[in-house]
């Protein structure tokens, strides 16, 4: 019987059989409906879960980024099956949309939970020449390849910080969780492994910044913390910020508008809207970044989360790229019939 470290080791040696093995996990998914049924989370995708895991790609993308990875988690599932297969980002595309658009020109922009660069790397290309990306990263593993990602593209202007964000500096946090999902808590007085926290403030003080343009925050579940330790920059720098909220950390109960988070960003003087986004590698060239208010998000479903858009000035979503719309979901799920997960027709 072959094994499944054989297979692997096969797939290595063979760029051309790996190649050709993706294409057909791909055509297959074609030819049973994808996306518009869900034959990935349960079928083709498990194929490539169990075949790919923990080996390392290197893949390019439209831009012109090589960005090497390990295959470890859905994000990179759906980057290894992208389609086409040169895309124009690596996950959450909507997002990653609103990154550029908001990033252009700009001095500084700080993304916290950079993973493995997914988003920071897009981020740094663009503002070469006028700005930094600041990054923090606190699991090592994905903070060397960020660095090795930065090498392999000659992007000079990623400032990479392995700690993690926080409500204040010198507390001790663990991680709870694998990968992606991992999230960061308060570690025990006797903790041997512990991660150094950093408030945003007082990072942009020890490093004489005081303007930054663009903030993003994904360190699932620590986003209050995070925002609350960047008081000072929210208050007289009014960056436009980007950040997650997830049932499973904020309480929905009255109201997505009445959790923590969005409460604390409304106190701020900002605006705050849902992303509505594809959480796979999705090819929305052409298509609008569709907005909810928050008032108006519709967000019944099991346990899940989304990203938020925080602006001070409403007139910067007055454009063509944005589309404001109401009572619908932030998650963007071509396998569902009912109206409110798919897109807003034209």
């Amino acid at each position: 019987m072959l094994s499944l470290e054989r297979i692997q080791k096969s797939l290595q040696d063979d760029p051309v059989l790996t190649d050709r093995f993706i294409k057909s996990l791909m055509d297959l998914e074609k030819g049973m409906g994808y996306p518009q049924k869900n034959i990935r989370d349960t079928f083709s995708g498990l194929i490539a879960d169990e075949v790919f895991k923990g080996m390392v790609f290197i893949k390019g993308l439209e831009n012109g980024l090589k960005i090497k990875f390990v295959y470890n988690s859905k994000i990179a599932r759906e980057f290894l099956l992208s389609n086409p297969q040169t895309p124009n980002h690596v996950w959450e595309p909507q997002t990653t949309k609103v990154l550029q658009h908001f990033s252009k020109g700009a001095k500084n922009v700080i993304i916290g939970g950079a993973y493995f660069g997914d988003h920071a790397l897009i981020v740094a290309e663009g503002i070469k020449g006028t700005g930094v990306c600041h990054t923090f990263e606190p699991n090592a593993v994905n903070c060397l390849l960020i660095e090795e990602n930065a090498e392999l593209n000659n992007i000079t202007n990623l400032r990479i910080n392995r700690q993690a964000l926080w409500s204040k500096s010198g507390e001790k946090l663990t991680f709870e969780g694998e990968d992606a999902l991992a999230s960061t808590i308060p570690a025990s007085d006797d903790a041997k492994n512990y991660i150094d926290t950093l408030s945003l403030d007082d990072y942009l003080s020890r490093s004489n910044i005081s303007q930054v343009e663009l903030i993003m925050i994904d360190v699932e579940g620590g986003e209050m913390k995070v925002l609350e330790g960047s008081v000072q920059i929210l208050s007289t720098s009014k960056p436009i910020v980007i950040f997650e909220n997830h049932s499973l950390h904020n309480d929905w109960s009255n109201g997505l508008e009445n959790s923590d988070s969005i409460r604390f960003m409304r106190a701020l003087g900002y605006k705050v809207y849902s992303i509505r986004d594809f959480h796979n590698n999705m090819d929305t060239t052409g298509m609008k970044v569709e907005l909810l208010p928050v008032e108006r998000t519709y967000i019944q479903g099991p346990p899940h989360g989304f990203n938020l858009l925080a602006i001070t000035d409403e007139t910067l979503v007055q454009n063509e790229i944005f589309r404001i719309v109401y009572d619908y979901s932030p998650k963007l799920l071509l396998h569902k019939s009912e109206r409110e997960f798919l897109p807003v027709a034209d």
